[in-house]
């Protein structure tokens, strides 16, 4: 299973669609958007270069329908309007729809840019391969 894109599609879809309340159709398509955007930013050719098999592919599509799914039915809104004549369910002037929009995005993007390039670093060094030999230490070495 993709753990960072599950919790990229759970935290878009709940910032979008629970806590700003935009229509269901933008909230998909602005999620979906933003997990592509990581899967070419952190794996670069798709599909080549994916490191998961069908299998787990399988499994992280299933855990994101369930989880939008869930949101879906426990929202204090309801998704019936699926696509309205605005961008929210609730009164525009009430919320400061600019500048939460635009916080959720530069937080979105640098969450991508900042976890898609250190994602990858880290595993491996410093840890023994199992192979038993010790680093030599001392003067030469």
């Amino acid at each position: 299973m993709d753990v960072p894109l599950y919790a990229i599609a759970l935290t878009v879809f709940a910032v979008l669609y629970l806590a700003i309340g935009v229509f269901l159709a933008y909230t998909l398509l602005i999620t979906l958007f933003l997990m592509f955007l990581f899967l070419v930013l952190r794996y670069g050719k798709l599909p080549e270069d994916y490191p998961y098999s069908d299998r787990d592919i399988s499994i992280t599509l299933i855990f994101i329908g369930v989880t939008w799914g869930i949101f879906t039915f426990l929202a204090p809104k309801s998704p019936i309007p699926f696509l309205g004549s605005g961008f929210t369910y609730t009164n525009p002037q009430t919320i400061p729809l600019d500048a939460i929009i635009i916080i959720a995005f530069v937080i979105a993007v640098t969450f991508l840019l900042i976890f898609s390039f250190t994602a990858g670093q880290g595993h491996g060094e410093g840890i023994s391969s199992g192979g038993g030999e010790k680093p030599k230490q001392g003067v030469g070495a």
